[in-house]
């Protein structure tokens, strides 16, 4: 057997589709398994053990020339490389109409996607040819995982274990260089996210992590992305003697060290998903989007769901999570609130550690 899975973008939706290459290789080890992704997230897949081709695609490049020849020739270079095999089975898990271009110039025997009810947009149904519509309740990694086994005919349930990325030799040096053991537990805080809406008052934060320090004396490791969380980072650095800010980590070498942690803080983001292909738990905060829907499904990760003032309510996120002027859902919680979840959180977690 042979499959290729079609999830171009974004990285935690990437991440939200691996437990789908643990259930392929537990029921076909010897399955060729290919996977068709934006150049910016191929390192993320060449490092994941279960895969076996990565092929890439520069869509967001080629929407910006689509009649430049750079562009042609690019195309007809990843078209041919892509129809090289011939499937058994295709899964496209995007669901757009980006992703029915790929599907559409693949060569497959069955090419399988969302139905008519949960189908991102409609274009896609054009192109494949088994579709399958996932109970609307279902997190969404339950939700690939069940249209891969529709298809398999296999309604038996699957419990991800995680997957631990390959590093690199410089990687691996690294990992040495800041992984500290501690007699404390040791926490990472994953504060940023591509939204402001989904990210956390800093107040908030800060007198949420002094409550926790209080109470437990945890190792901080603070995760930055870019200059204006770095700053950030170091700033909360100065309030936790000993804590650390660390950035400029690959994904890999990023959950390399979650593996480490004995749990993570984050908010709805990719640090949160790449959690979730752990055994490390999680304590996450999340606003215009269903805890239910993305958060790891597993007892060990707890969330927090804000609750909207303005009477919005939604099934997977909030209609206006990229215009809201207040992000009151999240931005009006309250540090007293977060640590009282966060107390039924680590006595569960931490009593089987320490």
């Amino acid at each position: 057997m042979n499959f290729v899975i079609v999830k171009t973008s974004a990285i935690g939706d990437v991440i939200q589709t691996f437990p789908v290459l643990e259930y392929l290789r537990k029921k076909f080890p010897d399955a060729q398994i290919d996977w068709v992704v934006e150049e910016g997230i191929a390192p993320l897949l060449r490092a994941h053990p279960l895969i076996d081709q990565v092929i890439e695609i520069r869509s967001k490049a080629w929407r910006r020339h689509p009649f430049h020849l750079e562009t042609r020739k690019e195309f007809r270079a990843f078209s041919e490389q892509l129809r090289k095999t011939y499937y058994d089975i295709l899964f496209d898990l995007q669901g757009n109409a980006k992703s029915a271009v790929v599907t559409g110039c693949a060569k497959a025997k069955s090419k399988v996607g969302f139905g008519w009810k949960s189908v991102r947009e409609k274009s896609n149904l054009f192109v494949t040819t088994q579709r399958f519509n996932p109970p609307p309740h279902l997190n969404i990694r339950s939700k690939y995982l069940h249209l891969v086994q529709s298809v398999l005919n296999d309604s038996e349930t699957f419990q991800p274990q995680g997957v631990r990325l390959h590093l690199s030799s410089l990687e691996k040096e690294r990992l040495q260089t800041i992984h500290t053991p501690s007699p404390q537990p040791r926490l990472m805080v994953c504060f940023g996210s591509k939204w402001p809406n989904k990210q956390l008052e800093k107040s908030t934060l800060l007198s949420l992590l002094q409550k926790i320090s209080a109470d437990s004396n945890p190792s901080y490791f603070f995760i930055f992305g870019d200059e204006e969380e770095k700053r950030f980072a170091q700033e909360l650095s100065t309030h936790f003697p000993g804590s650390v800010a660390l950035g400029n980590l690959s994904l890999s070498l990023w959950q390399a060290f979650m593996w480490e942690m004995d749990g993570v803080i984050a908010v709805d983001s990719a640090a949160l998903h790449l959690c979730g292909t752990t055994q490390t738990p999680s304590f996450s905060i999340f606003g215009p989007s269903l805890a239910s829907c993305y958060k790891p499904p597993e007892e060990r990760h707890l969330a927090v769901q804000g609750a909207c003032p303005y009477g919005k309510i939604f099934l997977v996120r909030c209609p206006v999570l990229r215009t809201c002027a207040t992000g009151a859902c999240i931005r009006d919680l309250h540090a007293d609130a977060l640590f009282d979840a966060y107390k039924s959180w680590s006595a569960a977690t931490f009593s089987k550690i320490f």
